[in-house]
């Protein structure tokens, strides 16, 4: 990484390309690093922004939730899972590699949480069986990587403000609550409300059994449940996140409006 704007370069291969390539047709602006990339053998080198990574890994993982053959599926997660690994902060990589040097010991004293986190189902969009994903995380992270990390799940962009509340029925009456808003320097709903990329998630979760509403879109109200379901010692420190289970697929986060269908239906008469 050199210059100002830290740049992330490694190898994919053929199949990688192409998905690559797959991922632009649904919005996502790697083109021009495509075009850029270097043969290197039966390989390709290619070179991201720390930002363009990241947001490339949003569409890759849009891609893998709506992907209808499983095979091709693996080939997305395995490809989300290359590219979410280049995206741990060159900080926290550096911190780990010399906690791993100097205290080889301590590598255990990092803690997975393991969550179970579902959309719930009402009547704006009522589901026919249970959406679900099990998500391992270090205990570490904050609030608001959390939050990416559910969004990405379920193959959603990562692009509103959200919240964390205790309270399911009046969220906006929630003893605990941590919400965006105080990070970008609005207003939250409570006084009392924290913000989300101080917040560890240990903070806000102490205990086995704790659920609390992650409210994502205001706008759109998507509401999801998140359950914590244990609490683990790592065996080595890793603080990628991982997807354990995935049940059901997830609805589309921004589906065609009703014009848009009446449209395609004169087209096709």
């Amino acid at each position: 990484m050199t210059g100002k704007t830290k740049k992330i370069s490694f190898l994919i291969d053929r199949n990688e390309f192409k998905l690559i390539e797959e991922s632009c047709l649904f919005g996502a602006s790697a083109e021009r690093n495509l075009k850029r990339a270097v043969k290197e053998a039966d390989k390709y080198r290619i070179e991201f922004s720390y930002r363009e990574l990241d947001d490339l890994a949003g569409y890759i993982a849009h891609c893998a939730n709506h992907e209808e053959s499983e095979y091709k599926q693996r080939k997305w997660y395995k490809l989300q899972d290359k590219v979410e690994g280049l995206l741990i902060p060159p900080d926290t990589k550096n911190e780990v590699d010399l906690l791993n040097s100097l205290l080889p010991a301590l590598a255990t004293d990092l803690r997975y949480y393991v969550f179970d986190v579902w959309i719930e189902s009402g009547r704006a969009r009522p589901m026919e069986e249970k959406i679900l994903r099990r998500i391992q995380i270090a205990d570490t992270q904050s609030l608001y990587n959390f939050a990416k990390v559910i969004t990405r799940a379920f193959g959603f962009f990562f692009d509103h403000c959200f919240g964390f509340y205790d309270n399911f029925q009046k969220y906006h009456d929630s003893k605990k609550s941590y919400e965006l808003f105080p990070d970008i320097g609005e207003e939250p709903l409570r006084p009392t409300t924290k913000g989300v990329k101080k917040t560890k998630i240990c903070q806000a979760f102490k205990n086995v059994g704790e659920k609390m509403l992650f409210l994502y879109d205001y706008g759109d109200g998507w509401r999801f449940v998140v359950e914590l379901k244990e609490i683990k010692y790592a065996e080595k420190r890793d603080l990628r996140p991982v997807i354990l289970e995935s049940i059901g697929t997830a609805p589309i986060q921004y589906p065609p409006c009703e014009e848009e269908f009446r449209d395609d239906e004169d087209l096709v008469n």
